[in-house]
């Protein structure tokens, strides 16, 4: 439903030195509806529920992109 500051830095970034970019975000609360609001417990059932796979998924992209032969590029700000 959005993506937050940091993100879109790193994709601003990202498209102004033309480095192909992308982001793996675990969202764990919708602030905007009333049973949305990240709390303890919900929080708590995120963590034991999802980061692990969302880790995995991570590091299977980068290991993927490292096999691939895709080297980083250098930034340059103007």
């Amino acid at each position: 439903m959005a993506i937050d500051m940091e993100t879109a830095t790193i994709f601003t970034v990202g498209f102004h030195n033309a480095i192909p970019t992308g982001a793996l975000l675990l969202v764990t609360d919708q602030p905007m509806v009333p049973e949305g609001v990240k709390t303890d417990a919900s929080d708590k059932a995120v963590t034991e529920n999802f980061v692990n796979n969302h880790l995995q998924i991570g590091i299977n992209s980068l290991k993927e992109l490292q096999n691939s032969g895709i080297s980083v590029k250098h930034l340059r700000f103007e």
